[in-house]
C-alpha cells in the first residue's frame, strides 16, 4: 500500500458551464492523476490524502460532483464543509508556469 500526498488541484469547467470543479489532482513530487486515477487508487488499497497549510486530511472517493446537479463521476472529496486549505476544493491550482508533470 502507498500514501500520496496531493497538494495541488487541476478544476475544469463542468459541462453546463456553471461551476468548476476537480479534474485531477497533483502530487507533492508534481505529477497529475485525474479523479478516475485516484479513484481506482484507493479501491486499489492506496492511501491518498491532502496536505497544506499544517493540515492534512484523508482523500475519499464519491460517486459524483457535490454540485446538486452535475453528474462529473467518480469524484473525490474531503471534508466539503472545513475552511481549512485541507479542504480539496480550497487546495490551489497550479500555474501556468507549474513544472508538473501530466503522465501520458
Amino acid at each position: 500500500m502507498a500514501t500520496y500526498i496531493v497538494t495541488r488541484v487541476q478544476k475544469e469547467f463542468s459541462a453546463d458551464g456553471t461551476h468548476r470543479h476537480i479534474e485531477g489532482v497533483f502530487t507533492d513530487d508534481d505529477v497529475h492523476f485525474s479523479r478516475r486515477e485516484v479513484v481506482d487508487s484507493i479501491w486499489a488499497g492506496n492511501v491518498w490524502k491532502t496536505q497544506a497549510g499544517g493540515y492534512e486530511v484523508v482523500i475519499e472517493p464519491v460517486p459524483y460532483c457535490p454540485q446538486g446537479i452535475c453528474l462529473a463521476t467518480p469524484y473525490l472529496q474531503t471534508n466539503l464543509d472545513s475552511p481549512e486549505k485541507d479542504n480539496l476544493e480550497n487546495l490551489d491550482e497550479p500555474s501556468v508556469l507549474s513544472r508538473a508533470v501530466r503522465r501520458p
